[in-house]
This record gives C-alpha cells, sequence and structure tokens, in this order.
C-alpha cells in the first residue's frame, strides 16, 4: 500500500448505485436499469449544501483521491487536487467521484452483463453522450438528496461534463469549474479520435466489438490508440525534456539500427504507455468515450451561438487553460470567456504558462492551485461553511499600479466569514475613479492589478466588474478577493468584449507600458461608453531638471532606472490630449495630482500624475 500522507483522504472504498428507473438516452435508446460506481470524501452537511462532483476525463474513474481499497498501490487520479488543506478541502466540502455510464471501471457500460441476454453488452451497448452522463449524474445527486451542488468541476472531458451540467440542470450547480476544456472539438481532435478509432476496430482480435464472447483483447489496436492519445497530452517541449532524440541503446559508433525496432527514448516510452493501457482498459469504452467527445457541442441547437447555447446558465464560472496545451488550447477556453462575458455570466479565467500541455490539469502547479484553492474559499464563503483560518493579504495599490501585500484581518465568527478591509489603502487617484464611476453600473478595469479597485467599487457601489490582468500573481489576488478577472494580454486587443458592453472601462497607470496605445484607447471607447486612464505626467518640472543635467528622470511616479523600467510612452498633458483629438476623443474630466494632492494651477509642470475620463467624440 502506498503511503499515505496527512492531506489524502486516506484508505476509499467504492460504492455501488443501482437504478432501475430507464434512462433515455440522447440517441433515443433507452438503458432499462444501470449502476453507477461512487466513491465519496468528506461528510455532507445539514442542509446538503456543501457537495462538489468531480468529473472525469477520458481514462480516469470515480477514484479522485486517496488510496483505493481494492488496489492498494493505486493512488486518486486528482489526489493534488481533493483532500484536508488541499484546493477542494474535504474538511469544508463533501467531494464525490462518478464513473461515467459506458466505462470500464464499474458504472455499467460494454463489460456489464446485459438484462436482456445474460451476455456482455459488447458491441451493442448504446452510444451515450455527455449529456447522458449528466442526466444519470442527476439522479443520483437525487438520490443522495442533493438539489443544488456547490460546484461541479473537472477537466479535459470533465470539463465539458461540468459545462453541460450548467445547460442542462441549470438550477442544480452553483458553480461550474471547467480545466483545460472547449466548448466543442475541432476537426483536428475528431481525426485523431478517429484515428485511435480505426486502430481499434481494424484489429482482428476485435470481432466487432463482441470479443467477450471470443475470449480475445484488441491489444494491438487500443495500445495504438492509447499512443496517438498520449502523444496529444504533451507539450512540444515537454517531449523535448524528457526524451530529446536520445536513442534507447547508444553504440561506441553511434550508428542507426536500420531497422523498425524501438531506436528512440520516445518509442519506447509510448509503446510502454500503449501495452500498460491495454491491460486495464476496455476497447469498447474507448470507442463510446472519444465518440461522446466528437458530439459534445452545447451551440449545436443554437445555429453555432455559444453565448445564446449558455444562456441558461445560472452559475458562476471559473475557466483555466495552459499555454502548452495544444489539444484544447486556451483560445477555446477564450470561446467560453467570451459567451459568458456577453451574457454577463460571472466568469474568471485563467490562463496559466505551464510547459506540460494538456496534461497540466492533473499536475502540481502551485500558480494553478493557487487559483483553486481562493476560488474554492470563496465558494465556502459564500455559503457560510466552516473554514480554518487561513492567511490572506490586502492589497495596497502603490504609486506605479502594481499591488504591495500588506495585512489583512480574517475574522472567523460562528455565522461565516467577515472580512475587514481598511479602504484608506486604496490609491488617492482610485478613489477618484471611483468618484466617476455611478453605482450599480458596468465596469471593466484593464491591468486590474490584484483587484483592489473592483474589489472596492463592487463592496460601495454594488457595480458590476470584470478585471483584465496578465500577471499571475495578481489574478491570484484577484481570485482570493472574489474579483471576476479574465487573465489575457491587454496587447492582444478586447476582442473577448462586444461593442458598449460596459459603461466604464479603467486603464490605471498602464497606458505607458502599452506598445500599441492608439489601438487601447479605441477599443476602450469601442467597448465601453466612457474610458478612464491614468499615467505618470512627464512634464513634471523634476524630470526636465534630471535631463538637464543628463540623466534620465527617477521619480515617485517613474522610480524605474532607465535600463530596467516597463515604460515604453511617456508624455506630457498635452501629448495624451493632442493625442486624444488625433482619435476623436472628448475629454470630459482632468484631474492632476502630485503625489496624492490635487494639483489646479501649473498642472503640466507640478503634477506628477494624471487622470483623465473622456469618451468619442461623434
Amino acid at each position: 500500500m502506498k503511503k499515505i500522507s496527512p492531506t489524502s483522504v486516506g484508505v476509499v472504498h467504492t460504492q455501488f448505485m443501482h437504478f432501475d428507473e430507464p434512462l433515455l438516452l440522447e440517441s433515443g435508446q433507452v438503458l432499462s436499469q444501470y449502476d453507477l460506481a461512487v466513491q465519496t470524501y468528506g461528510s455532507l452537511n445539514a442542509d446538503h449544501s456543501n457537495a462538489v462532483l468531480i468529473c472525469h476525463a477520458l481514462n480516469a474513474s470515480h477514484h479522485v483521491a486517496g488510496v483505493s481499497a481494492d488496489h492498494p498501490d493505486e493512488m486518486g487520479w486528482w489526489d493534488n487536487m481533493v483532500g484536508p488543506g488541499k484546493p477542494v478541502d474535504t474538511r469544508i466540502f463533501f467531494v464525490i467521484g462518478v464513473n461515467n455510464l459506458g466505462s470500464c471501471f464499474g458504472s455499467t457500460g460494454p463489460a456489464s452483463i446485459s438484462p436482456e441476454t445474460g451476455q456482455p453488452w459488447g458491441a451493442a451497448f448504446p452510444v451515450v453522450t455527455v449529456e447522458d452522463w449528466v442526466h444519470a449524474q442527476a439522479r443520483l445527486a437525487d438520490r443522495l438528496g442533493i438539489e443544488r451542488f456547490a460546484a461541479v468541476m473537472g477537466g479535459s472531458l470533465g470539463g465539458m461534463q461540468a459545462i453541460s451540467w450548467t445547460t442542462t440542470c441549470p438550477d442544480r450547480v452553483a458553480h461550474c469549474v471547467a480545466v483545460a476544456s472547449t466548448p466543442k472539438l475541432s476537426a483536428q481532435n475528431i481525426g485523431f479520435n478517429e484515428v485511435a478509432r480505426r486502430a481499434i476496430i481494424t484489429d482482428p482480435a476485435f470481432h466487432g466489438g463482441d470479443y467477450y464472447a471470443h475470449n480475445t483483447v484488441p491489444e494491438h489496436g487500443l495500445s495504438v490508440a492509447r499512443m496517438i492519445g498520449h502523444i496529444t497530452y504533451l507539450s512540444d517541449d515537454d517531449m523535448a525534456e524528457k526524451f530529446g532524440r536520445t536513442r534507447r541503446q547508444s553504440s561506441a559508433s553511434d550508428a542507426y539500427q536500420y531497422g523498425y525496432g524501438v531506436e528512440f527514448e520516445v518509442e519506447s516510452y509510448l509503446r510502454y504507455q500503449g501495452e500498460k493501457f491495454s491491460k486495464y482498459f476496455d476497447a469498447n469504452t474507448y470507442l463510446l468515450i472519444t465518440r461522446a467527445l466528437d458530439y459534445f457541442d452545447p451551440a449545436r441547437h443554437t445555429g453555432g451561438d455559444l453565448a445564446v447555447a449558455l444562456s441558461s446558465a445560472s452559475a458562476s464560472f471559473l475557466l483555466v487553460s495552459f499555454a502548452t496545451d495544444w489539444r484544447f488550447p486556451p483560445s477555446r477556453s477564450r470561446e467560453i470567456v467570451e459567451a459568458l462575458v456577453k451574457n454577463e455570466t460571472p466568469v474568471t479565467y485563467a490562463e496559466i504558462d505551464a510547459p506540460h500541455g494538456h496534461d497540466a490539469f492533473l499536475l502540481d502547479d502551485s500558480r494553478y492551485h493557487a487559483v483553486m484553492k481562493h476560488y474554492f474559499e470563496n465558494i465556502a464563503k459564500s455559503l457560510n461553511l466552516e473554514v480554518s483560518v487561513h492567511a490572506y493579504a490586502d492589497q495596497q495599490f502603490s504609486a506605479q499600479g502594481t499591488s504591495n501585500l500588506n495585512m489583512i484581518n480574517e475574522v472567523i465568527q460562528s455565522d461565516g466569514i467577515k472580512q475587514e478591509i481598511s479602504d484608506s489603502l486604496v490609491r488617492q487617484d482610485l478613489l477618484k475613479i471611483a468618484e466617476w464611476i455611478p453605482p450599480t453600473t458596468r465596469v471593466l478595469d484593464l491591468g486590474c492589478g490584484d483587484g483592489a479597485l473592483l474589489d472596492y467599487l463592487t463592496r460601495h457601489q454594488n457595480v458590476r466588474g470584470v478585471g483584465v490582468e496578465l500577471s499571475d500573481e495578481r489574478v491570484q489576488l484577484c481570485v482570493a478577493k472574489n474579483v471576476q478577472v479574465v487573465q489575457q494580454n491587454l496587447e492582444k486587443g478586447l476582442e473577448l468584449f462586444d461593442d458598449q458592453r460596459f459603461d466604464t472601462a479603467v486603464l490605471s497607470q498602464t497606458l505607458q507600458s502599452m506598445h500599441h496605445t492608439e489601438h487601447i484607447l479605441r477599443e476602450m471607447v469601442r467597448v465601453a461608453k466612457v474610458g478612464v486612464v491614468s499615467f505618470p505626467n512627464f512634464g513634471y518640472w523634476p524630470h526636465g531638471w534630471s535631463l538637464l543635467n543628463g540623466r534620465m528622470p527617477v521619480t515617485g511616479q517613474m522610480p524605474y532606472a532607465w535600463y530596467d523600467t516597463p515604460n515604453i510612452h511617456l508624455c506630457t498633458l498635452k501629448d495624451f490630449e493632442d493625442l486624444c483629438r488625433k482619435l476623436h476623443l472628448r475629454i470630459i474630466d482632468r484631474v492632476t495630482y502630485n503625489p496624492s494632492n490635487e494639483v489646479k494651477w501649473l498642472a503640466g509642470w507640478r503634477s506628477t500624475l494624471a487622470l483623465y475620463r473622456f469618451t468619442l467624440d461623434h
């Protein structure tokens, strides 16, 4: 038995739930009865509000965490995510892992005995869809007395299931957490699946799917299918680091074998993975699940409009993707984000630059796990669940628009958590920006940092806000504050957001670090009625004095040396106002500071920081 960590759920047992009520499938076929294999971790609270459903990927199962009682050497496939003190904390949440219908790990599938024939289902087992799995899982929830999940989450195919839950049973899920997922497969992905299926179907041992009766296993085809799949799960960089062009057996002369045996380490690895897979996975299950992947498309009945397809969702969303995942790349997650933003559905999106490709969702990455942990802590707070004391950081904006960490007091009370944040710590210019923003309006905060402005506006002015931020650390801080944030490089534009989606777009002390200044200003007045920017004033008189002395200026608003500055464009008040005229932007308000005191005369010389509010001059 594997050594059990103190943060593990320990030894876990599988339960089998039998359902006699017929299940009508999307195909029109009916399962007259079926079993679901289930594991649970933690305890269900009195009002059944703390349940989290984990949906598994292609080759995984209900064994999510801990050590299997039946197979002591097997650790749960998401053990680093689920357990005491882990992102999905089983001291707080009641976590359910369920094996999908059609799988080969205990739930009814092709290898199960058909009640009509008394023989294995084999090729006769009906094709199932992601929606079918959701309906079966909903019946399981009914059996457990769970009316609404605190969260439904999953990675890859599991993320598709989580998304499907929000439209299939919209009133039964409060939060959707989809990691390394997609709204539908690309043609390339369908192609990979088809090649894998053909490898299985053309294996002589397949016997049309009824290989159980022939006492054979299409090991060769299943092995090739796994090899194809495994290549897509890893990034090119990850494979290069693991294997490169290392030879399996190098000779003194470094000569090739000039044959088709195993020559390179990567070949050996893939063959090993394929052969191992063929020993424990069912070929018919592989066909079923890859076809369910192919069929998943929430927008199929809405003319391809994903926003319309997701319009019934009442859940809040956390989406996570990985930069090196070319199977389900970040662009596919951003499609979901764009649709949710269009629907004004609460969504947070993190894009993790992890090197491991698609498999990154299964691995330890501190940035990824921090986002997940903060998100689930916020779920716990929203449900007034009992939570241990965690260390948080209050956020204070520095003069450069970056965040410094200070202490925040978290008061644990019997009725939940109360956060005490000193509003005096918010930067002076941000308070002025807050004055310019009417209550209950929609705000887009570009380069939102740690989310302090949006947090302030949400608590004091009941705004509906979304932040855009690139920094991993600051995204984590936003999530910790329960501020909606989309991780994106502003240089790529604001294509996620429709025209006039917001009342105000804010770009605070970021303009000077943008490459495409004109473009971002145009984008601001495209997506919002009013734009607000702040930037350091290069016309401040000590800057000129420094230049006269042959030195680049270093001041409070511009504290960087010439060689390490993030600033690309520096301007004076007049420079910015000239640019506004060029872009047909009408300036509504201007306020200047030095450093926190408002400057009302000789502002061009005496101010260190300028704030402008503007709109498109029609």
